[in-house]
């Protein structure tokens, strides 16, 4: 199934940002190497401003491969696929799998399980892993809600263990991508990388600067190939959850991929995308995809209790809403104007 690119990386050079600012003018300039991959279900660019730029590239092919097979739950070996055939037995996992849904559950819990990745049978049942898309019927619904609680994945400590109840499965989709990009800049920055910019989809992660000057990432205004605003900054993560991702349209409705875990259907809050800026990509991740789930007003409660990252929010309505955290740093794309701009200041 095809996931059609969210960000793209406009290589231009940026004015610098108040917020986001690269100090080391003195860089010294290399040639990029570009790679791009199909892997996650997804295109992935993979830009690295090093002399060794293929052999890093095909280390980090080699590492995301290896962390798909162990997250993918449509991978039958794969880590994932363990637990969800468990039983309600205990499974002891890689520390990269047990990460991710720790990490994950910590969302859940933060946003009172506007994020599950327990919904998988409804994904599943909506037909979006396999591409066989169908409108469920209320009563099938209903009967796979049941089985999605986020609070019953019960992880062990000790010996990196997970274990669901029988008939409750888990999805790494909302989570996944983000931890990978988190794994691949670490392994980048390890053996010496000092400038790179890393698309995975919907996700962007860039290391240090692009020769001493800021990043320009360009955010794709949902349904068009266009970029609506573009975001000026340095090292950081930029994640994307919207609409158009992955959607099927029956009867003259659409539907898209994110289904809200407490009515099992598509998310019907208002919103159309959501792009959430802070350090950790997992946690970019999993807040953009509970932020759609929980709709404007509730997105800006959870930014006011926690503050530890940025946001643009789209509605069906052109509204767009930020966060002041971003307003030396974002800028809104002429074609766009027509947008109703918001600031959200921090309470």
């Amino acid at each position: 199934m095809k996931t059609k690119l969210l960000l793209l990386v406009i290589v231009c050079i940026a004015v610098t940002s108040f917020l986001y600012g690269c100090n080391n003018i003195s860089q010294q300039k290399a040639e990029p190497y570009r790679k791009q991959i199909f892997a996650l279900d997804t295109i992935i660019d993979l830009t690295i401003y090093d002399s060794r730029g293929e052999e890093l590239s095909v280390l980090s092919e080699n590492r995301i491969n290896e962390l798909e097979q162990k997250m993918s739950a449509q991978i039958n070996t794969g880590e994932v696929s363990m637990i969800n055939s468990s039983e309600n037995r205990s499974i002891k996992v890689s520390s990269d799998t047990y990460n991710v849904i720790k990490n994950a559950c910590e969302v859940s819990e933060r946003t009172d399980g506007a994020l599950d990745i327990t919904v998988y049978p409804l994904v599943k049942l909506w037909g979006f892993p396999t591409g066989n898309y169908r409108v469920p019927s209320k009563n099938e619904i209903d009967t796979l809600l049941q089985s999605v609680d986020h609070t019953s994945i019960k992880t062990n400590d000790d010996d990196m263990s997970v274990s669901v109840p029988t008939g409750t499965q888990i999805d790494l989709g909302a989570a996944a991508k983000g931890y990978i990009s988190d794994d691949i800049r670490t392994l980048l920055k390890e053996n010496g990388v000092e400038s790179a910019v890393l698309s995975f989809g919907g996700n962007v992660v860039t290391i240090g600067c692009k020769n001493g000057e800021n990043w320009r990432i360009g955010v794709k205004y949902p349904y068009s190939e266009d970029n609506y605003a573009i975001l000026d900054v340095s090292e950081t993560s930029i994640v994307t959850s919207a609409a158009d991702q992955r959607y099927f349209t029956e009867n003259g409705k659409q539907y898209h991929h994110i289904i809200d875990p407490k009515t099992g259907y598509p998310s019907n809050s208002g919103l159309i995308s959501v792009t959430v800026i802070c350090e950790s990509a997992v946690y970019a991740d999993c807040l953009s995809t509970a932020l759609f789930v929980m709709g404007k007003d509730k997105a800006i409660e959870y930014y006011n209790t926690y503050k530890d990252f940025d946001f643009i929010m789209l509605d069906s309505d052109n509204n767009m809403y930020y966060t002041s955290g971003l307003k030396n740093s974002l800028s809104i794309n002429d074609d766009y104007s027509f947008l109703n701009s918001t600031i959200i200041a921090a309470d």
